[in-house]
This record gives C-alpha cells, structure tokens and sequence, in this order.
C-alpha cells in the first residue's frame, strides 16, 4: 500500500511540471510570418493607373500560389510607382479591404532623364516598424534608378530585416547587364553597413531571368559571401494578349543568413486580363518566419 504523503508529492510534482511547462510557452518568443509581396506597378498613378482597390484586393485577397491561400499581408515593395500621392491612396484603400492600419515608404523621384519613378514600401503598422531607409549612394552613376533601402523590425518578434528594393534597367542588353553585375556591390555595401544586422533581402523587377549568367557577381562568393540565391523564377510579366511572357521578378538574399525563409512564389491571379489592366507584372510573395532576432 502506498503512503498517502507520497502520492501527494507525486501529484503536486506533476501539478508543479504542468505550471512550468505554461510559464515557459507564456514567456517564449511569439513565431510569426512576415508575409512580403514585390511588384511592378506599372506606372502607378499614372492616369488609368489609379484602381487602388484593384492592387488592394490584389495584395490582400490573392496572397499565395493558390486560390486557397488565406488573406492578408504585411509589406509590399512598389516599383514604377509615378506620384508621391499614389502610396497614401493605396494605403487608404488597403486599410479598406483589410481593416488594419497602413503606413508607406516612398522615395523622390529617380532616373536620368525627364522619364522618373519613385519607390514605394507599404506597410502594416502593427505588423512592423520601419527602423530605417534611404536611397542608395549611386557613386559613379552606375544605375538609371538606384535602389530604395529599408529596414523592418517584426513587432511581434524583434527581427529586423533590409530590404533592396530595385527596378533594373531595361534599355540596351549591354547596359542591364552590367547594372546586374553592379547590384552586387549594393548588396554587399547594405549588408556591411551593419555589423548586428546581417538579413538583406534585394527584390524588385529585375528585367532578366534568375539564372542568366549575368548574376555571376552577385552569386560569386568571392564578392559577397555567403552565396546568394534567388527565391522565384516564375514567369510574372504579362503581354497584350494577357499571357505570361518573362521571369522578371526575384528576391535574392543569403539563406545561410536568412534563416527566417519560409517560402515563396508568384501570386495567385484569378484572370490575368482584369490584372493587365492593373499591371502587365503579377506580384510575387515571400514568407519569412521568425521567433525572435537572429542576428
């Protein structure tokens, strides 16, 4: 027969093994998504380029490769945006569709000739916080638009990440060519210029395929180590005949560093004719999960 006080102590022992384990998920890190889209807009603001509920539901109903995947996201980086009036309209339409509360990024407007865009990053504010941002230093005049740079912090978890938000040339080959070798000194200057922060994410509509040999410097790691690698491939731009033509669109980042990717893809679009008249890109995604800074 087993004395009573010790079975007692093996419950209250149990009891006390319950209360531990509680008190130790209450106090561990929150694990979220930051759920990412990039996409050339296409003249955004231009006239006929002003549907802001048409890229709101775009962003928020569609996030994902398929018609399944469940609402909502967090940061979109715009390329092609014309007007420093389009973000806060997005933004407005955007809080509409979602009911959460929107803030945006936007560059002035960047190029060589009287022909300008500006970069936009828009934003949920209680997703993330923007910590800080700029345009790149183009020394040398090397890019027609130099990238807009920008660092999150997850509110939710305390991870930062940069973004390198870029829209590549397309003129000639030669020059595309080598504004893609260039970019990898920008990736390597961003990443330097933080000895904590070692999470930079370059996305954007880069105007050649990921696999061209023309990303050679940047994937070298005798430029920039660890290697980088791109996230989507898929073809995103749409011809008149509302067809997929181009693989475009890329996130490229250092997964030895990003720890945080999850996955990634071209975004779902129910008709791709209702989203040529929006844009001749589709948005690509990237989810990055995090329970905590990293770096």
């Amino acid at each position: 027969m087993r004395r009573p006080h010790l079975v007692a102590s093996a419950a209250a022992l149990a009891l006390l093994a319950v209360a531990v384990r509680e008190a130790a998920a209450a106090n561990a890190p929150l694990g979220t998504y930051l759920r990412v889209h990039s996409w050339n807009a296409r003249h955004m603001g231009w006239s006929g380029q002003t549907n802001w509920s048409g890229y709101a539901a775009q962003v928020w109903n569609q996030f994902g490769s398929t018609s399944g995947s469940a609402n909502g996201c967090d940061l979109i980086a715009f390329q092609e945006v014309m007007y420093d009036t389009a973000p806060p309209s997005l933004c407005t339409a955007l809080q509409s569709v979602s009911g959460f509360p929107w803030s945006h990024t936007t560059t002035v407007a960047i190029g060589r000739s009287s022909y300008k865009e500006r970069y936009s990053i828009v934003y949920r504010t209680d997703r993330v916080t923007l910590l800080n941002t700029y345009v790149w230093n183009d020394v040398g005049d090397k890019f027609e638009r130099e990238p807009q740079v920008a660092t999150f912090r997850v509110n939710a978890t305390g991870a930062d990440v940069t973004f390198v938000n870029w829209h590549t040339i397309f003129g000639t080959t030669a020059e595309r060519q080598q504004e893609i070798h260039d970019i990898a000194d920008v990736f390597k200057g961003v990443q330097n210029a933080s000895a904590s922060d070692q999470d930079v994410v370059l996305l954007g509509d880069n105007n050649a395929s990921a696999t061209s040999s023309w990303w050679s410097n940047l994937t070298s790691t005798a430029v920039v180590s660890p290697q980088v690698s791109f996230a989507v491939n898929d073809l995103t731009t749409l011809n008149s005949s509302c067809a997929y033509a181009s693989a475009y669109d890329h996130f490229w980042m250092q997964l030895a560093y990003v720890t945080e990717y999850s996955s990634s893809g071209r975004d779902y679009v129910a008709d791709t004719c209702a989203l040529y008249g929006i844009s001749d890109h589709a948005p690509i995604w990237l989810k990055l999960f995090s329970s905590g800074d990293d770096d």
